[in-house]
């Protein structure tokens, strides 16, 4: 497997990697220099006029060796990122495998060379102490003095040079290998969390000058004994040795603070500027993650959340075409009739239900009929939505064929558990239809709600009943016709879904039937229409400020008086 990797691989420039290494150990050396020159014990004050009269030119003609061992092992230790980078140049392709450990070695590079580092200046030390007790005749104490400074001066450097490459790594470097971030998941590499930067940064800025304080102050106590000094001198190169390494503390102490706190601030600042730009609706707005530690997760996060909104933006607004396109499927508005006022509506708990209401056209089969049909069809959303869209198509285009109600329901049943057998999706159906000639009613009942009939000259309400299981069910499903005769002038006829007498306040109380017929009875003499907005005026009240749970379809049909 192979992969071709990014033409900006073309801009890279490693060699400021090892000025940035070189600048770290050339800086240790200067605070080791600069210790040793003021330390007020005498062998130190030797060495300095050892140095002062040309001797550093010997010690300094050592410092290209080191130079070249240091660059010897920078080279081996980033081969594998300097491999990718020639090929890529070079036009070739990158093997999957060289372009993992090359990722892997980025990630890692920083410790790596800190902790070489961090091994050189122990070895260097070490043979800098021994040089001293062979051609100095130094004691064997002051050997593991210099070794021991060696060694803090060398944890120094090495965490110096951990952030300047680990700068540049994130800069140049981490950009374009890891594009889309997801630096955490790369595995066999080292995690250097933010507490363990804290913690690094006060061992260096607190710790470590207080370590070499202390120590330096025991070492020349024990020294005094074999020297000759004066309170005044003792106490002014005290001085002059703590303003130094007080003036070389100051000045790590700060660039370290500059490099931590832009490895920390400026992930969070990324982070933030995506959060306010989240906040005005721009989701494809990404961050750049350049860390495989608790910032580089939340920043996957984050950019994985932003992906996540722009789907479920797209998502909405296939929803919202949806609903547009299923409200273009009700009837436009209430059909106008001599003998009927009818009125009638629904509202869906989501985008799309399935909750359906539609006047079919009768008019070549069964002149002068007036055809309501009323349904629920299982679940909520789109899978509802293009059930009730089939169920639509079925019984308009069964409603304008010859056939009594039976024959209707008969055929969409079998036509829908042909289609959804396999969904265990089904629906209720209520269709009525209502001959304004002879004044007679006639229904199928398909498993749903019973109509409610109310007689204002009785005051009596009558539930439309009937037996029939609901559609798509059964494909030999059996379904009955009813009828009710001597319709007169006032009666009224609800037709409804169980969205609305069974929705719920937060109280968890049911809003039930009752309500319904006192509001009928109660507006008997109004229009349909205001029937219709009492019913649910009364409906929102009792929900409150809790949002119905099922969708809700009311048809208000009222015979109307001479």
């Amino acid at each position: 497997m192979k992969t071709t990797l990014d033409s900006s691989f073309q801009k890279i420039r490693l060699i400021e990697l090892y000025f940035r290494n070189v600048g770290a150990n050339l800086l240790g050396f200067l605070i080791i220099v600069l210790l040793n020159l003021f330390t007020p014990v005498e062998f130190f004050k030797i060495q300095r006029a050892f140095l002062l009269a040309g001797g550093w030119m010997v010690i300094l003609s050592f410092y290209p060796l080191v130079i070249c061992i240091g660059i010897g092992l920078h080279y081996i230790v980033q081969h594998p990122i300097t491999r990718v980078i020639k090929r890529m140049r070079q036009g070739l392709e990158i093997e999957a495998d060289l372009a993992e450990k090359a990722k892997r070695r980025i990630l890692n590079l920083p410790v790596i060379i800190g902790m070489v580092n961090f091994a050189m200046w122990i070895s260097l030390t070490a043979l800098l102490g021994i040089f001293f007790v062979i051609f100095r005749d130094a004691p064997l104490r002051i050997s593991f003095f210099v070794a021991f400074r060696g060694f803090m001066v060398g944890y120094i450097s090495a965490i110096i040079s951990f952030f300047l490459v680990e700068a540049y790594s994130r800069r140049r470097l981490v950009r374009i290998f890891f594009p889309s971030g997801k630096l955490a998941a790369i595995p066999g590499t080292v995690k250097f969390s933010i507490l363990r930067r804290i913690r690094v940064l006060y061992g260096v800025g607190t710790l470590a000058p207080m370590i070499i304080l202390v120590g330096t102050l025991a070492f020349i106590l024990l020294e005094m004994d074999l020297a000759n000094f004066s309170a005044a001198d003792f106490g002014r190169e005290v001085l002059v040795f703590s303003i130094i390494l007080c003036g070389i503390f100051i000045f790590v102490g700060l660039r370290l603070n500059v490099l931590s706190g832009k490895s920390i601030i400026q992930p969070i600042t990324d982070m933030m500027v995506l959060v306010r730009r989240v906040r005005k609706g721009h989701f494809k707005q990404k961050v750049r993650v350049v860390s495989n530690d608790e910032l580089g997760v939340l920043g996957d996060g984050l950019n994985e959340m932003t992906e996540g909104l722009i789907e479920r933006d797209e998502i909405r607004q296939s929803l919202y075409l949806a609903k547009e396109v299923q409200q273009t499927l009700l009837p436009h508005k209430s059909p106008e009739l001599d003998k009927l006022d009818v009125a009638a509506t629904i509202v869906y708990c989501d985008e799309t239900g399935g909750d359906y209401y539609d006047f079919p056209d009768t008019s070549e089969t069964h002149p002068g009929d007036f055809t309501v049909a009323i349904g629920d069809v299982s679940g909520h959303g789109i899978p509802s939505a293009l059930m009730m869209a089939t169920a639509r198509a079925f019984l308009r285009q069964r409603s304008m064929l010859p056939g009594n109600l039976v024959d209707i329901v008969s055929d969409v049943n079998r036509q829908m558990a042909r289609d959804f057998e396999e969904t265990g999706g089904f629906m209720t159906l209520f269709y009525l239809t209502i001959d304004t000639k002879n004044d007679c009613l006639y229904w199928v009942r398909a498993g749903h709600d019973p109509a409610i009939f109310y007689d204002p000259g009785t005051d009596a309400f009558e539930e439309l009943r009937g037996a029939g299981i609901a559609l798509g069910v059964d494909i030999d499903g059996h379904y009955a016709q009813y009828q009710k005769t001597d319709l007169k002038k006032g009666q009224i006829i609800l037709l409804g879904s169980d969205g609305l007498w069974e929705a719920r306040n937060p109280k968890g109380e049911m809003f039930g039937k009752a309500p319904i017929q006192q509001i009928i009875r109660k507006h008997a003499g109004a229009t349909a229409r205001e029937m219709l907005t009492s019913c649910f005026h009364e409906f929102n009240v009792f929900l409150g400020d809790r949002a119905p749970e099922d969708d809700v379809t009311l048809v208000v049909i009222k015979m109307k008086k001479d």
